[in-house]
């Protein structure tokens, strides 16, 4: 059996060098998201960047639609913003991948919630109805009108994306929204 006088002699590796595309791992960790829900789920996905944070709204099977029919229901209901925030906050799944969070809506919770008449607590309607208007006043903007909160900002593809932009396949925005809910960015 031969001896080795010295070790073999190794090919060189290549030099890995940063990536300046995140989106390819951004879209990846997206589909993984994903892929560990059940039908008609509706997946957002925040992923810090350095200037703020890019959030991706995605659907499972069926989602898309079933989304889209809960929001026509909730509008034609007259279902206001907090109480997009209380049902969605009630039904929200957290996980976190290091710095990622990914929060899933069990859409057909959403939908029993809406047809219901689930309107949330009413004293924190009033306190974010106030809040709004001392927001607005503080920029100069006009109040909302009465009762004081937003529509229903919507958890189906149509309506999400005519609020946030028009934007598909994430937006880049800074997050402004109370703890649970699946959007609030600016610009």
């Amino acid at each position: 059996m031969p001896v080795l006088d010295a070790p073999p002699a190794l090919a060189p590796r290549p030099a890995l060098s940063p990536a300046t595309d995140r989106r390819p791992v951004e879209q990846a960790v997206v589909r993984d998201a994903l892929s560990g829900e059940p039908p008609e789920t509706l997946v957002v996905t925040d992923i810090p960047q350095p200037d703020g944070l890019l959030v991706y709204p995605a659907w499972t099977d069926g989602g898309d639609v079933l989304g889209d029919r809960i929001d026509r229901t909730a509008l034609a209901r007259g279902v206001d913003g907090w109480s997009w925030i209380e049902i969605l906050h009630r039904h929200v799944r957290t996980t976190h991948r290091g710095r990622i969070t990914i929060r899933a809506y069990p859409l057909r919770r959403v939908l029993d919630d809406v047809e219901r008449g689930y309107r949330g607590d009413e004293t924190h309607r009033a306190a974010l109805a106030r809040l709004l208007a001392d927001d607005a006043a503080r920029d100069g903007r006009p109040p909302l009108p009465a009762p004081g909160n937003p529509s229903w900002v919507g958890v189906g593809p149509r309506l999400w994306h005519g609020h946030h932009h028009g934007a598909i396949g994430g937006q880049r925005g800074r997050r402004d929204a109370a703890p649970g809910s699946p959007v609030g960015q600016r610009g």
